[in-house]
């Protein structure tokens, strides 16, 4: 069917004789103007598992003193995913609230955060042993494709090699986390403290980098970026990587009803001679659809204020804020995250 509708869109441009994935232009917009879901970005890059977003990194000198610590953090993520597929979401919410730091208002609360949403951040926890290659091939292409959001590939030292025994805790320890997905995955750790062994606090996503930071760095674990991760702390000196939290939260937004859905790589060449809106297209999100287009051999153009022109044999991908993704501007879709993505396709429902 996929090869057929190719097909079809060539006929009705009249380069049915030449038809190919750099040939097809879109079809001409007739559907309803709606904001929908149309694709997801983690499955598109990696499959099922994704690709890396956030990873939880530990202090060195606590995976080296405190080893019980180590085991029972690594045991509430790795519950996270099941907590998180059974949990209600006002529960998650009430449980992330009293985490936030003062005068933040969270990403999440009880008018966003639904069953399918919390299933759309994809939080997965992955042990570093087991996950260390696909961080380093995801690094290793984002500093090709922009060597300044990844300064460096991390070397050994920076994964935690695990085997650290359970054991009783003692002792406390500060935790802390990005507003945004990465933050749900504490749900289960929060619903599971006992006493005030762990301290949870969720901050400003632009200020995660200060408790890693420093002479004195706050956080004894934290959950950071994959990219700053790397760019911090990749020496392994003050902290190692106990493992990935989560996969992923970027999803393709259609504009009108007739615009084709992008269920796996074979449909990307669909996207040629569309504009599509990218929130964060010079961060990490950009750079993952770059590379996901580049992967199947698909071309790309970024628009610019001096050259708006588009491509009809590219896809053609425009920077914009979340605040930006509306049915205004003449995008064909948008790339955006969760919640924002859930919020907008309600909104544009009513």
């Amino acid at each position: 069917m996929k090869s057929w509708l190719k097909g079809m869109v060539c006929a009705a441009v009249g380069v049915a004789a030449v038809c190919g994935a750099a040939a097809c232009a879109p079809a001409p917009v007739s559907g309803e103007a709606k904001l929908s879901f149309a694709g997801n970005l983690q499955k598109l890059y990696g499959g099922t598992d994704g690709y890396p977003q956030a990873v939880l990194v530990a202090k060195t000198s606590v995976i080296e003193n405190a080893p019980a610590a180590v085991a029972q953090m690594e045991s509430y993520m790795a519950g996270s995913a099941a907590y998180l597929a059974e949990a209600q979401p006002q529960t998650v919410v009430s449980l992330l609230s009293e985490c936030y730091e003062p005068d933040l208002a969270p990403s999440f609360n009880a008018n966003n955060l639904t069953s399918q949403v919390i299933s759309n951040c994809s939080v997965k926890y992955t042990p570093a042993a087991a996950g260390k290659e696909k961080v380093v091939s995801f690094l290793t292409a984002l500093n090709g494709m922009d060597a300044s959001l990844v300064t460096g590939v991390p070397g050994d030292a920076f994964f935690y090699a695990g085997g650290a025994a359970a054991g009783t805790v003692s002792g406390s320890y500060r935790v802390f986390a990005p507003d945004g997905a990465p933050a749900l995955a504490l749900s289960y750790a929060i619903s599971e403290a006992e006493g005030e062994t762990f301290e949870y606090n969720i901050v400003a996503a632009d200020s995660i980098r200060l408790k890693v930071t420093g002479d004195s760095p706050e956080a004894d674990f934290c959950i950071l970026p994959v990219n700053l991760a790397a760019n911090l702390l990749r020496s392994g000196e003050k902290y190692k990587m106990l493992g990935t939290v989560t996969n992923g939260n970027m999803f393709l937004l259609s504009t009108h009803t007739d615009k084709p859905a992008i269920e796996d790589t074979e449909d990307l060449s669909l996207l040629i001679g569309s504009k599509i809106g990218v929130v964060q297209l010079a961060n990490v999100p950009g750079l993952t659809l770059r590379l996901t287009l580049e992967n199947a051999g698909v071309g790309y153009k970024i628009l610019t204020e001096a050259d708006a022109s588009l491509a009809d044999d590219k896809v053609n991908l425009v920077a914009v804020g979340a605040g930006d993704v509306t049915l205004a501007g003449g995008y064909d879709y948008f790339l955006c995250p969760e919640p924002a993505a859930s919020a907008k396709v309600k909104a544009s429902a009513k």
